[in-house]
């Protein structure tokens, strides 16, 4: 990553203290309406707001929705088109057109309950955090799946505490909050190069971390994460998983020479864990019992840390969605940071 930057805001006067919620997109027509309706329903308490939908679809084919949207909207709903299909790139478009101090991102299949902005704010001042996650909660799309509590962790997103402060530990960009008054952005914010494998967030929270940010946890910035029956799937969580092994790797490479004893001990620990779950979730699957899911993830976990070079990373986002023509294809924006939390 490049230097360091301040995001420059076009009409500082009136928005040195304002927010700007970015909602990358991607094909999702259903869930763009449902996030942006969340969003224009929020109260915020004093600040100038505005809403930035980076419709990252080579068509523009979000644009009447979100126009439409728009018009009665008692919060600004401003469309941006980035055409060149990428992760990275839908959130970078949407970063060049910010103009508040706070910026607060929310997936395209999300949907952010009442008062979620105004708990990301005051939680970053009251800690003078310049990262701030708050609870993403999973709405499965099959209620009756005897599989749900087994994939409703990897689709939520929760810190290991109940209570609002600092925490340790980063989670998805989707529900964050980055406070561009006390933190500088690498350029690009986020790194093009993994457009089509994710990590991208991941990246540019170690930067911010390795450079004085703190973190809290907000738990009354709560939002609801719609899965798609696309990803409730045996095939998805394989593939995701094994990113998320990857992650921590991918970071640690970033690091040089002063990574390479995180990289030995991640690949270590992988190999452990696939030597001790890969039974079990055979054993599991075999007896055709749901919680085969659980070890089926670690088993891919481990595996990632294991293989964790480029070459191996599944590509599920940008150009490689292309090849799929359906109109409700998966977001590229992924709600899972790929840092493995296990």
């Amino acid at each position: 990553m490049t230097a360091a930057k301040k995001i420059s805001h076009s009409n500082p006067d009136n928005w040195q203290e304002g927010i700007s919620v970015v909602v990358p997109t991607f094909r999702r027509p259903e869930g763009i309406q449902i996030a942006l309706q969340s969003l224009a329903s929020q109260t915020v308490s004093g600040r100038p707001t505005e809403i930035i939908v980076a419709d990252n679809d080579p068509e523009g084919g979000a644009k009447d929705a979100v126009e439409k949207i728009a018009k009665s909207s008692p919060i600004e709903i401003i469309y941006v088109h980035v055409p060149d299909p990428g992760v990275s790139n839908a959130r970078n478009g949407a970063l060049e057109h910010v103009r508040g101090r706070f910026i607060i991102f929310l997936d395209d299949d999300m949907e952010a309950l009442p008062g979620w902005i105004d708990s990301l704010v005051k939680t970053s001042i009251e800690y003078k955090a310049a990262i701030v996650f708050g609870p993403a909660v999973a709405q499965m799309p099959n209620p009756d799946d005897p599989k749900n509590p087994y994939l409703e962790p990897y689709f939520s997103r929760l810190a290991k505490t109940d209570h609002e402060g600092l925490i340790q530990e980063t989670l998805g960009t989707g529900g964050c909050l980055l406070d561009t008054s006390i933190c500088s952005f690498p350029t690009p914010p986020f790194d093009t190069s993994l457009n089509e494998v994710g990590g991208e967030d991941d990246l540019l929270f170690d930067y911010l971390i390795q450079n004085g940010a703190k973190v809290a946890w907000s738990p009354k910035a709560k939002a609801w994460e719609h899965v798609p029956a696309k990803r409730a799937t045996d095939s998805y969580i394989w593939k995701r998983n094994f990113a998320f092994g990857q992650g921590p790797v991918h970071i640690a490479a970033e690091h040089g020479l002063k990574g390479l004893p995180h990289i030995l001990r991640y690949t270590v620990t992988g190999s452990i864990q696939l030597l001790l779950f890969a039974p079990i979730f055979g054993l599991l699957k075999m007896a055709g019992r749901p919680s085969y899911v659980k070890y089926l993830a670690k088993t891919a976990r481990g595996l990632g840390k294991v293989f964790w070079w480029d070459g191996f990373s599944p590509k599920l986002y940008g150009a490689a969605t292309l090849k799929t023509k359906t109109p409700t294809i998966e977001s590229q924006p992924s709600p899972e940071s790929r840092v493995d939390r296990h």
